[in-house]
Protein backbone atom coordinates (compact mmCIF):
# COMPACT_ATOMS: atom_id res chain seq x y z
CA UNK A 1 0.00 0.00 0.00
CA UNK A 2 1.61 3.18 -1.16
CA UNK A 3 1.14 6.89 -1.44
CA UNK A 4 -0.53 9.80 0.29
CA UNK A 5 -3.53 9.20 2.51
CA UNK A 6 -6.36 10.63 0.43
CA UNK A 7 -7.89 7.28 -0.32
CA UNK A 8 -10.61 4.82 0.55
CA UNK A 9 -8.59 1.75 1.42
CA UNK A 10 -9.36 -1.84 2.21
CA UNK A 11 -8.76 -0.67 5.77
CA UNK A 12 -11.95 1.39 5.45
CA UNK A 13 -13.90 -1.77 4.73
CA UNK A 14 -12.32 -3.49 7.69
CA UNK A 15 -12.96 -0.44 9.85
CA UNK A 16 -16.70 -0.67 9.10
CA UNK A 17 -16.79 -4.36 9.88
CA UNK A 18 -14.74 -4.47 13.02
CA UNK A 19 -17.15 -2.15 14.76
CA UNK A 20 -19.93 -4.63 14.00
CA UNK A 21 -18.32 -7.96 14.78
CA UNK A 22 -20.12 -10.06 17.41
CA UNK A 23 -17.03 -9.74 19.64
CA UNK A 24 -14.69 -7.02 20.88
CA UNK A 25 -11.60 -6.83 18.67
CA UNK A 26 -10.12 -4.09 20.85
CA UNK A 27 -9.70 -6.43 23.82
CA UNK A 28 -6.14 -7.45 24.67
CA UNK A 29 -7.40 -11.00 25.23
CA UNK A 30 -8.57 -11.05 21.62
CA UNK A 31 -5.10 -10.14 20.37
CA UNK A 32 -3.54 -12.99 22.37
CA UNK A 33 -6.08 -15.60 21.31
CA UNK A 34 -9.03 -14.73 19.04
CA UNK A 35 -10.19 -18.32 18.52
CA UNK A 36 -12.47 -18.70 21.57
CA UNK A 37 -14.16 -15.47 20.47
CA UNK A 38 -14.73 -16.86 16.98
CA UNK A 39 -16.10 -20.09 18.41
CA UNK A 40 -18.53 -18.31 20.73
CA UNK A 41 -19.75 -16.10 17.87
CA UNK A 42 -20.30 -19.12 15.59
CA UNK A 43 -22.28 -20.92 18.27
CA UNK A 44 -24.44 -17.86 18.88
CA UNK A 45 -24.91 -16.56 15.33
CA UNK A 46 -24.16 -19.55 13.11
CA UNK A 47 -21.65 -19.67 10.23
CA UNK A 48 -23.02 -16.46 8.66
CA UNK A 49 -23.80 -13.42 10.80
CA UNK A 50 -25.63 -10.44 9.31
CA UNK A 51 -25.08 -7.24 11.24
CA UNK A 52 -27.68 -4.55 11.92
CA UNK A 53 -26.32 -2.49 9.02
CA UNK A 54 -26.75 -5.37 6.57
CA UNK A 55 -23.05 -6.21 6.31
CA UNK A 56 -22.02 -9.82 6.79
CA UNK A 57 -19.43 -11.72 8.84
CA UNK A 58 -18.60 -15.23 7.61
CA UNK A 59 -17.43 -17.65 10.32
CA UNK A 60 -17.98 -21.05 8.67
CA UNK A 61 -15.62 -23.01 6.42
CA UNK A 62 -18.05 -23.96 3.65
CA UNK A 63 -19.52 -20.46 3.57
CA UNK A 64 -16.07 -18.85 3.46
CA UNK A 65 -15.03 -21.21 0.68
CA UNK A 66 -18.11 -20.27 -1.34
CA UNK A 67 -17.57 -16.50 -0.96
CA UNK A 68 -13.89 -16.66 -1.88
CA UNK A 69 -14.70 -18.56 -5.09
CA UNK A 70 -17.80 -16.59 -6.06
CA UNK A 71 -17.23 -13.79 -8.65
CA UNK A 72 -20.27 -11.97 -7.21
CA UNK A 73 -18.04 -10.99 -4.29
CA UNK A 74 -15.01 -8.78 -4.93
CA UNK A 75 -13.45 -5.48 -3.93
CA UNK A 76 -15.68 -3.14 -5.90
CA UNK A 77 -15.45 0.62 -6.17
CA UNK A 78 -14.26 1.01 -2.58
CA UNK A 79 -10.81 -0.23 -3.49
CA UNK A 80 -7.88 2.10 -2.82
CA UNK A 81 -6.61 4.42 -5.50
CA UNK A 82 -3.04 4.78 -4.39
CA UNK A 83 -0.49 7.45 -5.23
CA UNK A 84 2.54 5.67 -6.60
CA UNK A 85 5.25 8.27 -6.99
CA UNK A 86 4.51 8.77 -10.69
CA UNK A 87 1.66 11.22 -10.10
CA UNK A 88 -0.82 8.64 -11.40
CA UNK A 89 -3.21 6.91 -8.98
CA UNK A 90 -3.25 3.16 -9.57
CA UNK A 91 -4.88 0.12 -8.05
CA UNK A 92 -2.76 -2.88 -7.20
CA UNK A 93 -4.26 -6.10 -8.56
CA UNK A 94 -4.53 -7.50 -5.01
CA UNK A 95 -7.40 -5.06 -4.40
CA UNK A 96 -9.18 -5.06 -7.77
CA UNK A 97 -11.69 -7.21 -9.64
CA UNK A 98 -11.63 -8.61 -13.18
CA UNK A 99 -10.88 -7.60 -15.86
CA UNK A 100 -8.25 -5.26 -14.36
CA UNK A 101 -7.29 -7.85 -11.77
CA UNK A 102 -6.82 -10.55 -14.41
CA UNK A 103 -4.60 -8.34 -16.58
CA UNK A 104 -2.34 -7.19 -13.74
CA UNK A 105 -2.15 -10.59 -12.04
CA UNK A 106 -1.08 -12.21 -15.30
CA UNK A 107 1.80 -9.74 -15.61
CA UNK A 108 3.01 -10.66 -12.13
CA UNK A 109 2.36 -14.38 -12.57
CA UNK A 110 4.65 -14.54 -15.62
CA UNK A 111 7.47 -13.11 -13.49
CA UNK A 112 6.55 -15.08 -10.36
CA UNK A 113 6.48 -18.63 -11.70
CA UNK A 114 6.71 -21.80 -9.63
CA UNK A 115 10.00 -22.52 -11.38
CA UNK A 116 11.38 -19.13 -10.31
CA UNK A 117 10.31 -19.70 -6.72
CA UNK A 118 11.69 -23.23 -6.56
CA UNK A 119 15.02 -21.97 -7.90
CA UNK A 120 15.32 -20.09 -4.61
CA UNK A 121 15.06 -23.27 -2.51
CA UNK A 122 18.78 -23.70 -1.84
CA UNK A 123 19.34 -19.99 -1.15
CA UNK A 124 16.41 -19.93 1.28
CA UNK A 125 17.72 -23.00 3.08
CA UNK A 126 21.22 -21.54 3.34
CA UNK A 127 19.88 -18.22 4.63
CA UNK A 128 17.75 -19.99 7.23
CA UNK A 129 20.67 -22.17 8.32
CA UNK A 130 22.97 -19.16 8.75
CA UNK A 131 20.40 -17.12 10.66
CA UNK A 132 19.55 -20.00 13.01
CA UNK A 133 23.24 -20.78 13.59
CA UNK A 134 23.95 -17.17 14.56
CA UNK A 135 20.83 -17.02 16.73
CA UNK A 136 21.81 -20.20 18.56
CA UNK A 137 25.32 -19.08 19.56
CA UNK A 138 24.25 -17.63 22.91
CA UNK A 139 21.91 -20.52 23.70
CA UNK A 140 18.76 -18.39 23.60
CA UNK A 141 17.26 -16.38 20.77
CA UNK A 142 14.15 -14.55 19.63
CA UNK A 143 12.75 -16.57 16.73
CA UNK A 144 10.91 -13.58 15.28
CA UNK A 145 13.55 -10.86 15.34
CA UNK A 146 16.60 -13.08 14.74
CA UNK A 147 15.23 -15.59 12.22
CA UNK A 148 11.77 -14.90 10.78
CA UNK A 149 12.09 -11.18 10.04
CA UNK A 150 15.58 -11.15 8.50
CA UNK A 151 14.83 -14.29 6.46
CA UNK A 152 11.57 -12.94 5.07
CA UNK A 153 13.05 -9.49 4.37
CA UNK A 154 16.04 -10.86 2.46
CA UNK A 155 14.01 -13.32 0.40
CA UNK A 156 11.31 -10.87 -0.65
CA UNK A 157 13.92 -8.19 -1.37
CA UNK A 158 15.77 -10.64 -3.63
CA UNK A 159 12.58 -11.71 -5.34
CA UNK A 160 11.34 -8.17 -5.95
CA UNK A 161 14.82 -6.95 -6.89
CA UNK A 162 15.29 -4.23 -4.26
CA UNK A 163 18.82 -2.78 -4.60
CA UNK A 164 21.16 -3.27 -1.64
CA UNK A 165 21.35 0.44 -0.83
CA UNK A 166 17.55 0.63 -0.37
CA UNK A 167 17.02 -2.53 1.69
CA UNK A 168 17.18 -1.08 5.20
CA UNK A 169 14.42 1.44 4.44
CA UNK A 170 12.49 -1.22 2.55
CA UNK A 171 12.48 -3.60 5.53
CA UNK A 172 11.33 -0.92 7.95
CA UNK A 173 8.54 0.19 5.62
CA UNK A 174 7.35 -3.37 4.99
CA UNK A 175 7.05 -4.10 8.71
CA UNK A 176 4.88 -1.00 9.20
CA UNK A 177 2.50 -1.33 6.27
CA UNK A 178 0.65 -4.33 7.63
CA UNK A 179 -0.53 -2.23 10.57
CA UNK A 180 -2.16 0.13 8.09
CA UNK A 181 -4.70 -2.59 7.32
CA UNK A 182 -6.28 -2.12 10.75
CA UNK A 183 -8.96 0.45 11.67
CA UNK A 184 -7.43 3.85 12.55
CA UNK A 185 -8.82 3.84 16.10
CA UNK A 186 -6.77 0.71 16.87
CA UNK A 187 -3.53 2.43 15.82
CA UNK A 188 -1.76 5.06 17.93
CA UNK A 189 -1.48 8.49 16.24
CA UNK A 190 2.30 8.30 16.15
CA UNK A 191 2.17 4.90 14.47
CA UNK A 192 -0.35 6.18 11.91
CA UNK A 193 2.11 8.92 10.97
CA UNK A 194 4.94 6.40 10.62
CA UNK A 195 2.75 4.20 8.41
CA UNK A 196 1.92 7.16 6.17
CA UNK A 197 5.62 7.97 5.80
CA UNK A 198 6.42 4.31 5.13
CA UNK A 199 3.91 4.21 2.26
CA UNK A 200 5.52 7.22 0.61
CA UNK A 201 9.04 5.92 1.24
CA UNK A 202 8.35 2.46 -0.16
CA UNK A 203 6.65 3.85 -3.27
CA UNK A 204 9.56 6.19 -3.89
CA UNK A 205 12.19 3.48 -3.43
CA UNK A 206 10.41 1.02 -5.70
CA UNK A 207 9.99 3.75 -8.31
CA UNK A 208 13.72 4.50 -8.14
CA UNK A 209 14.60 0.81 -8.47
CA UNK A 210 12.23 0.39 -11.42
CA UNK A 211 13.93 3.23 -13.32
CA UNK A 212 17.43 1.85 -12.78
CA UNK A 213 18.92 -0.06 -15.70
CA UNK A 214 19.86 -3.70 -15.20
CA UNK A 215 17.54 -4.41 -12.31
CA UNK A 216 16.87 -7.87 -10.96
CA UNK A 217 13.96 -10.04 -9.89
CA UNK A 218 10.32 -9.13 -10.31
CA UNK A 219 11.10 -5.46 -10.95
CA UNK A 220 13.30 -6.35 -13.90
CA UNK A 221 10.64 -8.64 -15.38
CA UNK A 222 7.87 -6.09 -14.91
CA UNK A 223 9.99 -3.23 -16.26
CA UNK A 224 10.25 -5.08 -19.59
CA UNK A 225 6.46 -5.25 -19.65
CA UNK A 226 5.80 -1.67 -18.53
CA UNK A 227 4.88 1.01 -21.06
CA UNK A 228 3.53 4.39 -20.05
CA UNK A 229 2.97 6.20 -16.76
CA UNK A 230 -0.16 4.29 -15.76
CA UNK A 231 1.48 0.88 -16.28
CA UNK A 232 4.55 2.00 -14.34
CA UNK A 233 2.33 3.31 -11.56
CA UNK A 234 0.52 -0.03 -11.40
CA UNK A 235 3.88 -1.78 -11.17
CA UNK A 236 4.95 0.35 -8.23
CA UNK A 237 1.62 -0.17 -6.44
CA UNK A 238 1.71 -3.92 -7.06
CA UNK A 239 5.31 -4.38 -5.90
CA UNK A 240 4.67 -2.32 -2.77
CA UNK A 241 1.62 -4.42 -1.94
CA UNK A 242 3.51 -7.67 -2.56
CA UNK A 243 6.30 -6.48 -0.27
CA UNK A 244 3.91 -5.70 2.57
CA UNK A 245 1.82 -8.85 2.14
CA UNK A 246 4.67 -11.28 1.51
CA UNK A 247 6.97 -10.03 4.24
CA UNK A 248 4.60 -9.98 7.20
CA UNK A 249 2.69 -13.12 6.19
CA UNK A 250 5.86 -15.21 6.22
CA UNK A 251 7.02 -13.70 9.51
CA UNK A 252 3.66 -14.61 11.03
CA UNK A 253 3.75 -18.15 9.65
CA UNK A 254 7.21 -18.86 11.10
CA UNK A 255 6.58 -17.22 14.47
CA UNK A 256 3.05 -18.55 14.95
CA UNK A 257 4.08 -22.00 13.78
CA UNK A 258 7.05 -22.24 16.12
CA UNK A 259 4.90 -21.12 19.05
CA UNK A 260 2.18 -23.65 18.19
CA UNK A 261 4.71 -26.49 18.13
CA UNK A 262 6.19 -25.47 21.47
CA UNK A 263 2.66 -25.45 22.92
CA UNK A 264 2.06 -28.99 21.61
CA UNK A 265 5.11 -31.06 22.64
CA UNK A 266 3.55 -34.28 21.34
CA UNK A 267 3.46 -32.84 17.83
CA UNK A 268 6.97 -31.43 18.21
CA UNK A 269 8.11 -34.95 19.13
CA UNK A 270 6.35 -36.26 16.03
CA UNK A 271 8.53 -34.04 13.85
CA UNK A 272 11.67 -35.15 15.70
CA UNK A 273 10.68 -38.78 15.11
CA UNK A 274 10.41 -37.98 11.40
CA UNK A 275 14.05 -36.90 11.35
CA UNK A 276 13.20 -33.25 10.69
CA UNK A 277 13.02 -34.10 6.99
CA UNK A 278 11.99 -31.38 4.56
CA UNK A 279 9.02 -33.45 3.37
CA UNK A 280 7.70 -34.11 6.89
CA UNK A 281 8.02 -30.47 7.91
CA UNK A 282 6.40 -29.26 4.68
CA UNK A 283 3.35 -31.36 5.58
CA UNK A 284 3.39 -29.94 9.12
CA UNK A 285 3.39 -26.38 7.75
CA UNK A 286 -0.09 -26.99 6.29
CA UNK A 287 -1.55 -27.76 9.71
CA UNK A 288 0.29 -24.79 11.21
CA UNK A 289 -1.36 -22.59 8.58
CA UNK A 290 -4.76 -23.93 9.58
CA UNK A 291 -4.16 -23.69 13.30
CA UNK A 292 -2.97 -20.07 13.51
CA UNK A 293 -2.99 -18.38 10.08
CA UNK A 294 -0.99 -15.17 9.64
CA UNK A 295 -3.90 -13.41 7.88
CA UNK A 296 -7.19 -13.58 9.78
CA UNK A 297 -9.53 -11.59 7.55
CA UNK A 298 -10.34 -11.40 3.83
CA UNK A 299 -12.66 -8.44 3.08
CA UNK A 300 -15.06 -8.53 0.14
CA UNK A 301 -18.00 -6.52 -1.18
CA UNK A 302 -21.15 -7.84 -2.83
CA UNK A 303 -20.86 -6.68 -6.46
CA UNK A 304 -24.50 -7.64 -7.13
CA UNK A 305 -27.44 -8.79 -5.01
CA UNK A 306 -26.39 -12.21 -3.76
CA UNK A 307 -26.74 -14.64 -0.88
CA UNK A 308 -24.46 -16.69 1.36
CA UNK A 309 -25.94 -20.02 2.44
CA UNK A 310 -29.43 -18.54 2.22
CA UNK A 311 -28.57 -15.24 3.91
CA UNK A 312 -29.45 -12.34 1.55
CA UNK A 313 -26.55 -9.99 0.82
CA UNK A 314 -27.55 -6.80 -1.02
CA UNK A 315 -25.28 -5.21 -3.57
CA UNK A 316 -22.67 -3.03 -1.87
CA UNK A 317 -22.76 -4.88 1.45
CA UNK A 318 -19.37 -5.55 2.98
CA UNK A 319 -18.55 -9.21 3.61
CA UNK A 320 -15.84 -10.13 6.09
CA UNK A 321 -14.49 -13.65 5.65
CA UNK A 322 -12.81 -14.67 8.91
CA UNK A 323 -10.18 -17.13 7.74
CA UNK A 324 -9.09 -17.93 11.30
CA UNK A 325 -12.66 -18.88 12.22
CA UNK A 326 -13.25 -20.92 9.06
CA UNK A 327 -10.04 -22.88 9.66
CA UNK A 328 -11.44 -24.05 13.01
CA UNK A 329 -14.93 -24.99 11.86
CA UNK A 330 -15.75 -28.24 13.73
CA UNK A 331 -17.89 -29.41 10.79
CA UNK A 332 -14.66 -29.82 8.82
CA UNK A 333 -11.93 -30.22 11.45
CA UNK A 334 -12.67 -32.57 14.37
CA UNK A 335 -11.26 -31.23 17.64
CA UNK A 336 -10.39 -28.00 15.76
CA UNK A 337 -8.55 -26.27 18.61
CA UNK A 338 -5.96 -29.04 18.80
CA UNK A 339 -2.84 -29.04 16.62
CA UNK A 340 -2.68 -32.33 14.69
CA UNK A 341 0.03 -32.63 12.06
CA UNK A 342 -1.64 -35.61 10.40
CA UNK A 343 -4.71 -33.68 9.23
CA UNK A 344 -5.65 -33.44 5.58
CA UNK A 345 -4.57 -29.95 4.38
CA UNK A 346 -7.89 -28.17 3.71
CA UNK A 347 -7.19 -24.76 5.24
CA UNK A 348 -8.11 -21.41 3.70
CA UNK A 349 -5.06 -19.52 4.98
CA UNK A 350 -4.04 -18.43 1.47
CA UNK A 351 -7.58 -17.80 0.26
CA UNK A 352 -9.20 -19.36 -2.80
CA UNK A 353 -10.33 -18.39 -6.27
CA UNK A 354 -8.96 -15.52 -8.33
CA UNK A 355 -7.34 -13.89 -5.29
CA UNK A 356 -5.49 -17.01 -4.10
CA UNK A 357 -2.14 -15.87 -2.71
CA UNK A 358 0.52 -15.71 -5.43
CA UNK A 359 3.25 -16.02 -2.81
CA UNK A 360 1.88 -19.18 -1.18
CA UNK A 361 4.64 -21.43 -2.56
CA UNK A 362 7.34 -19.00 -1.43
CA UNK A 363 5.89 -18.67 2.07
CA UNK A 364 5.77 -22.45 2.37
CA UNK A 365 9.40 -22.77 1.29
CA UNK A 366 10.57 -20.16 3.79
CA UNK A 367 8.59 -21.61 6.68
CA UNK A 368 9.75 -25.14 5.92
CA UNK A 369 13.41 -24.07 5.81
CA UNK A 370 13.20 -21.95 8.96
CA UNK A 371 11.38 -24.62 10.98
CA UNK A 372 13.68 -27.38 9.76
CA UNK A 373 16.82 -25.59 10.95
CA UNK A 374 15.19 -24.39 14.18
CA UNK A 375 14.00 -27.88 15.07
CA UNK A 376 17.48 -29.31 14.55
CA UNK A 377 18.54 -27.03 17.42
CA UNK A 378 15.92 -28.55 19.78
CA UNK A 379 13.95 -25.36 20.62
CA UNK A 380 12.56 -25.17 24.16
CA UNK A 381 10.46 -22.57 25.87
CA UNK A 382 12.02 -20.02 28.19
CA UNK A 383 10.29 -18.14 30.98
CA UNK A 384 9.88 -15.07 28.75
CA UNK A 385 6.39 -13.95 27.86
CA UNK A 386 5.24 -14.55 24.29
CA UNK A 387 3.82 -11.35 22.79
CA UNK A 388 1.74 -10.76 19.68
CA UNK A 389 1.67 -7.86 17.28
CA UNK A 390 -1.24 -5.50 18.05
CA UNK A 391 -2.46 -5.88 14.43
CA UNK A 392 -5.85 -7.58 14.03
CA UNK A 393 -6.02 -8.38 10.32
CA UNK A 394 -2.52 -9.85 10.26
CA UNK A 395 -1.68 -12.06 13.21
CA UNK A 396 1.91 -12.68 14.17
CA UNK A 397 3.97 -13.41 17.23
CA UNK A 398 6.01 -10.30 18.01
CA UNK A 399 8.50 -11.84 20.41
CA UNK A 400 9.23 -15.53 21.02
CA UNK A 401 12.38 -16.33 22.94
CA UNK A 402 13.52 -19.95 22.90
CA UNK A 403 16.46 -22.01 24.06
CA UNK A 404 18.49 -23.50 21.23
CA UNK A 405 21.41 -25.92 21.19
CA UNK A 406 24.45 -23.92 20.00
CA UNK A 407 26.63 -26.80 18.79
CA UNK A 408 28.12 -26.72 15.34
CA UNK A 409 26.33 -25.66 12.17
CA UNK A 410 23.34 -28.00 12.03
CA UNK A 411 22.96 -28.12 8.23
CA UNK A 412 21.95 -31.51 6.83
Amino acid sequence: MTGDIRMETAGTLIDCLMRQFPFDVSAEEFVRNPYPWYEAARRTHGPVHRTRSGDVVVLGYFEAQAVLRDPRFGHGAQTALEQTGYGVPARTFLLTDPPGHTRQRERVRRAFTTREVLSLRRRISDLAADLVARAARSGTADVVTEVARPLSARVVADLIGVPEDLRDRFTEAASLLVRGMDPPELIAPGTRERIARARVCLARDIGVALRRPGGTGLLRALARDTDGRTARAETVATCAQLVAAGYETTVGLIGNGTHALLEHPDQLARLAAGGHSERVIAVAVEELLRFDPPIQLAPRSALVDADIAGTPVPRGAVVSVLLGAANRDPRVFPDPHRLRLDREPRHLAFGLGSHYCLGAALARLEATAALRHLLRRRPRRTGDQVTYSPARVARSVQSLRVRLDPGADARP
